[in-house]
């Protein structure tokens, strides 16, 4: 079950903070029934549970009824959806996901991911462009580098992109050794293509 978590880690890892609020009040109670599915999604997956998974819809949609804009539902929704290999119902989700919580910094670039799968290269290609010039506009001022911001930047192989990488794995060398392996395992597998496969859980 462990490989299965590592396996699955960069979806969870590249949706984290899709958790945080999307500046809207969020009922508590759906707070609460989302964070159950969450659990439940990520041991349904990495443990090949189809009652854990079955359990996870029961509480998203309970969840959702509860608050229909809990974004975090939604995307909790699309993990099984991306699991199942249904990905245009995934990024129908996600779509709705990012119709309440544009702001995010994690889910334009899931979204993009999915649509460049389901509507083609030159669409998901548009997509990295514009997303990496909107974390552009919005980290430049505070010298941070997300890990969505180079992953965008690679995915769309912008000019920026080398630049970028350098820039991102010098900020991980800072922060220590883990940090640094982290970040370059993260470039790596996003230049040979293998973050992406793993994001739509091609190898389960």
């Amino acid at each position: 079950m462990i490989k299965k978590l590592l396996l699955i880690l960069p979806i969870f890892l590249l949706m984290s903070a899709c958790q945080e609020s999307s500046g809207n009040s969020i009922d508590d109670e759906s707070i609460d029934l989302q964070r159950q599915a969450n659990e439940e999604v990520t041991f349904g997956i990495a443990e090949e549970n189809s009652e854990r998974l079955d359990r996870a819809k029961e509480l998203i949609e309970q969840s959702l009824n509860a608050d229909p804009n809990n974004h975090a539902a939604l995307i909790n929704r699309a993990q099984i959806a991306v699991y199942q290999q249904h990905y245009e119902r995934a990024l129908s989700d996600v779509e709705s996901a990012y119709d309440i919580a544009p702001s995010n910094d994690s889910l334009p670039l899931f979204r993009c991911i999915l649509i460049e799968e389901v509507k083609g290269n030159d669409r998901g290609k548009t997509c990295y462009s514009s997303v990496e010039a909107r974390y552009a506009e919005r980290h430049n001022s505070d010298g941070k580098i997300p890990a969505n911001w180079v992953g965008a930047a690679i995915l769309a192989d912008t000019q920026d992109a080398p630049r970028l990488v350098e820039a991102y794995l010098e900020q991980a060398r800072s922060k220590g050794e883990m940090e640094a392996e982290m970040a370059e395992m993260t470039i790596e597998s996003l230049q040979d293509g293998s973050y992406v496969d793993q994001v739509l859980m091609r190898h389960k």
